[in-house]
Formats: structure tokens, sequence, C-alpha cells
């Protein structure tokens, strides 16, 4: 038994417990006390523009935001650090479609399969035309797997954060209509049938 080097062991323990404590507090107490506050005033401060969304109630001379005058802050009141949100600010998943070539990439590298995409052959257009895609909100931990691997593009961070809602379905959201669907499988269906008697056609008698 090493009795000098337990006895160190244990008041060094004893010092980088406190140690650890003590830098974690200091960061608290600097943080309430010295540095400027970051809230926004949710929702009536839009942090995609910048500025209230009730500026008519409110006029914009005077910069304290209508809750905190409810609550009597001071005229030194200067605003949160960052009024807006990011450019880079990864929201809620955006698609655009005519860029879609429906390779599969996003659905595939998903590791929570948000993503469905299927996509058929029609003319008039070199790749797959997309008649599903659908992603899951609910399910989505805006990872960006999808948007690095899209080929094209296709695939972006919005901006956008409010999903709050009383339906669940609501957030399991398909980017293609309906009608649309329904176009591009006829217009499949048509191009396999021509396709079909093309090769029937070149067949030796």
């Amino acid at each position: 038994m090493n009795l000098p080097h337990d006895i160190s062991s244990y008041f060094r323990n004893i010092y980088e417990s406190v140690a650890t404590i003590a830098a974690g507090m200091w960061i608290t107490y600097k943080t309430a006390m010295f540095e400027r506050k970051v809230t926004l005033q949710y929702p009536s401060h839009d942090p995609l523009e910048g500025r209230l969304k009730d500026h008519l109630l409110f006029p914009a001379s005077d910069p304290r935001q209508p809750f905190e005058r409810l609550l009597g802050a001071g005229q030194s009141y200067r605003g949160p650090l960052r009024p807006r949100l990011a450019e880079r600010y990864r929201g809620f998943l955006g698609y655009d479609e005519p860029k879609c070539i429906s390779c599969l990439l996003c659905a595939q590298i998903c590791p929570v399969d948000v993503i469905t995409v299927k996509g058929v052959k029609i003319e008039g257009r070199k790749t797959k035309a997309p008649v599903t895609y659908t992603v899951n909100y609910a399910r989505c931990m805006f990872c960006g797997l999808c948007v690095e691997v899209c080929p094209t593009d296709a695939v972006f961070f919005t901006r956008r954060f409010e999903g709050a809602t009383f339906d669940f379905r609501s957030l399991v959201r398909d980017f293609i209509s309906g009608d649309v669907r329904h176009e591009r499988l006829r217009l499949a269906a048509q191009a396999k049938q021509k396709a079909a008697s093309h090769k029937k056609g070149k067949k030796p008698q």
C-alpha cells in the first residue's frame, strides 16, 4: 500500500472538484451579472425579420419590447445581441422539386428514415421525376446528412422553426401534390407502354 500516493491523490481529487465547481459558478455569475441578455420576446419578436411582429402597435422609436414595457424595464435596454436568426440556421428541411432527380441518396443516408422518395421515368425528362417526396418533421433530428449528400441541392435547410401543432399528422409533409403525382404516373405508364411496343416491334419475325 502506497500511503503517500493515496493521500496526495485524495487531496488532488478534492482540489479538482472544488476548482471545477468554482469555474462553473463563475461562468454562471459572470453571465448573469455582467453580460448583455440575449432573450428574444417570442412570439412578439420575429427572429426571421429581426423586428417586432406588432410593430404597428409599438413604435420603433422605443427599443424596448412589449413585455419589458409592461414589466417596467429601464431606458438603458439595448435589445438582444442577435435580433435575427443566422443565415446558416438549421430550420425545417426545404425541397426544390425541379432539381430533384429521385436518386434516393437522401432517403438512404437518413439515420432515422425521415425521408421517403419515389420516382418514375417520363418523356421529356432525362432523370426520374419524383411522384412522392415526404418528410416527417416530427422525427427529423436536423443532422444535415441529406443536405450534404444531395447532388443537385434539391434538399436544403430553411430558417423556419415554428412547428407547434395540435395535429401530429401535419408534421408529415408530402411536397408533391396529388394532381402532379397522378399526371406523372399516367405519363410514366404511357412511356412504359410505348417502350414495350417499340421493343416488341424490333423483334425478328
